[in-house]
């Protein structure tokens, strides 16, 4: 996901001042550098250093998918208002963004979040280091949530309107919340589909949980969206009963278009820091004219706290933590 704006010419709007990137794997927390790159195609790969060649006066933002998400449901979406919360990605992948005090947390190497690779009881193998099978991923990935259903007896969606995962889990939401609307079998096999599924996303929820006392657990990603308060109901019991501390899920407001409205509030956000900062005290000014170009300086990272910003409150109202 690119944060530019959409169908419209750069040229007509002026110079490009900032350019967000989200992309999976791990983003390398000193250079900005995306440093797993693993599965991705070859210009996919390549495609910060493309838009530094053609885009030198621009600054490049490159930030991990999650992360962006996190990003928009926290200003926008299910958490907006808080400044504590973990983002559980359910879609093609799996992955987490953690947010702790207004601040994104990255780990020493970057790597925060990459709970595609926790072992979990279930999958009859455990991850390695360069793979994720075996781990949460293996119960909680696109592909084995389409496997999960046909082994209830859903049958495979035929719209192709988005991604099968997601529209296998709605339309078992559908069945289950609306049982008169659909045959008794139906019925009985979407809520077996979604107790299965609760019981896989709950272990992944319930392990953050327990680590980071986040208070509330957003399920997003296109099967988190697709899930809404049926499944997210279902895995805050689940959790509630494997951790001790009092936690919400909630379902992505935002689903799959999380990531993209990241990047454009990322990108927004740092322009906006760096046109309207007194001359003199800017933290990352862009370089003058003929200094080192975008491609010299390498992409930027997202700054933690500029990033996370809670919506202003009221004085008065009650702190959401």
């Amino acid at each position: 996901a690119t944060g530019v704006p959409p169908r419209e010419p750069v040229r007509a709007r002026g110079r490009l001042h900032t350019v967000g990137i989200g992309a999976p794997g791990l983003i390398d927390p000193v250079t900005g550098e995306l440093r797993n790159s693993t599965g991705l195609p070859e210009w996919h790969r390549r495609l910060v250093a493309a838009l530094q060649e053609r885009l030198p006066r621009a600054r490049v933002i490159v930030e991990n998918e999650t992360n962006l998400a996190a990003l928009a449901e926290q200003r926008d979406g299910a958490a907006l208002g808080r400044d504590t919360f973990v983002l559980l990605w359910l879609g093609h992948g799996t992955g987490a963004a953690v947010v702790l005090d207004g601040t994104l947390r990255r780990g020493a190497s970057g790597g925060t979040g990459e709970i595609g690779f926790l072992p979990v009881p279930g999958t009859g193998a455990l991850p390695s280091a360069t793979d994720c099978t075996g781990g949460f991923h293996s119960l909680a990935g696109a592909a084995a949530v389409v496997e999960l259903a046909r082994e209830h007896g859903l049958p495979y969606p035929e719209t192709g309107r988005e991604p099968a995962a997601a529209e296998l889990v709605r339309h078992a939401v559908t069945a289950d919340a609306s049982p008169a609307d659909a045959s008794p079998a139906d019925a009985t096999r979407a809520a077996r589909f979604l107790d299965a599924l609760a019981d896989r996303v709950a272990l992944g929820a319930a392990s953050v949980v327990a680590l980071l006392d986040p208070g509330c657990v957003v399920l997003g990603g296109e099967v988190g969206q697709a899930g809404g308060d049926v499944l997210a109901a279902r895995v805050a019991e689940r959790v509630s009963r494997m951790a001790p501390l009092p936690t919400e899920v909630r379902p992505s407001t935002l689903g799959g278009g999380a990531v993209l409205r990241g990047a454009l509030l990322t990108a927004r956000d740092r322009a906006q820091d760096e046109l309207f900062t007194p001359p003199g005290t800017s933290a990352h000014p862009l370089p003058p004219a003929g200094g080192p170009a975008a491609s010299e300086r390498g992409p930027q990272l997202l700054g933690d706290r500029r990033a996370f910003r809670p919506p202003q409150r009221n004085a008065l109202a009650p702190r959401t933590s």
